[in-house]
């Protein structure tokens, strides 16, 4: 995809009514013409209809999108070996804005960014199209991305010129709370005269890796495991959390390895001391783009004992990766509630595979990306009014998106607190099942912040 993709013109117009026509009634004619006095009230009508016309089109709202447009962007890695993550919550806020088609009246649009580079997501390329965005008035949103450090690189970016975003996946804990060991502090990725223009309603990495060393010890009852990392910002983070809630049951990390997965693709050597050491369990903090599910695959004949992962590897290409060792031993967690177990969301989800019908296009954050785009929508709306119905300014949508309360919506009902994370969060289950060659949903539950 060439850099910041198509634009996706989305709003439909309304056409033009025609006022007046033929008179039905036979009117003398004087020289083929009609006389004067009807002329002249004829056209006195048409006059006060058009009149009538445009006043109503500036009380009433435009509905028809005639006031302008306004354009939501998307960035998430929709290339290569990412796309199977990035495509699903791209396409679930394509239909959003798909279906909204506009607001108060203006034409919405939507304008997609792809920040994977050879087919992995990179944080020099967001940055790129977030400039990009930032020149572009039109622009008043960004749902994404969906990396931990993309978003790192991209909040000063949108920061400075109060465009707001909002990522349905982005879960390390640093980008919105302050704890010793962050390095950058939230604070260094924001302008201090700036309000905060980042918001997120996927429960963070302090929450995500230790729901997973607690599924691993209280329903697999693996008491010792190890644990693998690619060495970013979120796989090392959630990684990290993982391995601290796992000790502190009474569990046992076994073996500790960082990788640099842009040079290492032999994960045998650590998957045979895991073995040695005892390990019954896996826990890779990576993605499918960073080898997640290589090590699943090269464990045959090594060890065959569950494999555990963040939602970076809850996709199609883990599965293709892990090869014939893709069986119903690998688990991941998401960091946001599965649509689908919500029988209210069904109509949404048939519509949705109706109008996306793509394998990639359904994924764990496919709802999730449709949701940051409906928040967004609703903002914008509110925003529209505090302008007096006019175009509102970037930073009249980043105050509307704060100011969201208990909006229901397909995954879960959002407020966020200052900081920008959701004031309640969902944190799903899953496992591969072979026999329907997908992952499976296992269970959810609310969790605080």
């Amino acid at each position: 995809m060439t850099l910041g993709g198509p634009l996706l013109t989305l709003g439909t117009h309304a056409g033009a009514r025609s006022y007046g026509g033929q008179d039905p009634q036979k009117t003398p004619k004087l020289g083929g013409r009609t006389p004067l006095s009807k002329r002249f009230i004829r056209g006195l009508g048409l006059l006060l209809a058009g009149t009538f016309l445009a006043a109503a089109c500036a009380q009433g709202g435009g509905a028809g999108g005639d006031k302008g447009e306004i354009i939501i962007a998307t960035n998430f890695p929709t290339s290569g070996a990412d796309r199977a993550s990035g495509r699903g919550p791209e396409a679930g806020a394509n239909y959003a804005v798909q279906t909204a088609a506009t607001v108060k009246g203006f034409k919405l649009s939507v304008k997609n960014y792809d920040d994977a580079v050879n087919g992995v997501h990179d944080p020099q390329k967001g940055a790129q199209n977030f400039t990009d965005m930032v020149n572009n008035s039109k622009i008043l949103g960004v749902v994404g991305p969906f990396n931990s450090n993309v978003a790192r690189a991209t909040i000063p970016v949108a920061n400075k010129a109060n465009l707001v975003m909002i990522s349905p996946s982005n879960t390390n804990e640093c980008l919105t709370q302050d704890f010793p060991y962050c390095d950058p502090k939230p604070a260094a990725l924001r302008d201090a005269s700036q309000p905060n223009n980042y918001f997120r309603i996927a429960a963070p990495d302090t929450v995500q890796g230790p729901a997973m060393a607690d599924f691993a010890i209280d329903t697999l009852k693996i008491t010792k495991i190890a644990v693998w990392s690619d060495n970013e910002t979120f796989g090392k983070g959630v990684a990290d959390n993982f391995a601290k809630r796992f000790t502190s049951k009474g569990g046992t990390v076994v073996v500790r390895q960082d990788f640099d997965t842009k040079t290492t693709s032999d994960f045998k050597p650590f998957l045979q001391r895991a073995k040695d050491a005892g390990a019954a369990g896996i826990y890779a903090g990576a993605t499918s783009a960073t080898k997640g599910c290589i090590p699943r695959a090269q464990s045959k004949g090594i060890l065959d004992v569950p494999y555990l992962g963040p939602d970076g590897i809850g996709d199609s290409q883990c599965v293709k990766d892990a090869g014939d060792q893709a069986t119903d031993k690998m688990y991941f967690t998401n960091a946001a509630a599965d649509a689908s177990q919500d029988a209210s969301n069904k109509d949404l989800i048939d519509a949705f595979k109706k109008a996306f019908p793509q394998k990639d296009d359904s994924g764990a954050y496919t709802f999730p990306g449709y949701d940051c785009a409906k928040i967004l929508i609703d903002a914008i709306g509110r925003a529209i009014d505090a302008a007096g119905g006019n175009m509102p300014t970037r930073k009249q949508v980043l105050q509307a998106v704060q100011d969201t309360k208990n909006l229901k919506l397909s995954t879960g009902t959002y407020s966020f607190d200052k900081n920008g994370d959701p004031t309640s969060a969902t944190m799903a289950f899953y496992q591969y099942k072979p026999s329907k060659s997908d992952w499976d949903f296992v269970k959810q539950f609310g969790v605080g912040q």
